[in-house]
């Protein structure tokens, strides 16, 4: 996929996430997972 359309989808908030970090949890808290997109680089936090 072109670069441009990569980055348009992106601005559209259509990511290309893969994980970075899982961290487990038991409770309400629960598990957190970091992910990144591979266009962008936009990292985000996930609860799983």
């Amino acid at each position: 996929m072109p670069a441009i359309l990569g980055r348009i989808l992106c601005f559209f908030g259509l990511h290309d996430f893969r994980l970075i970090d899982t961290t487990f949890g038991f409770g309400a808290g629960g598990g957190v997972t970091r992910v990144q997109c591979q266009r962008c680089g936009l990292t985000t936090t996930r609860s799983a």
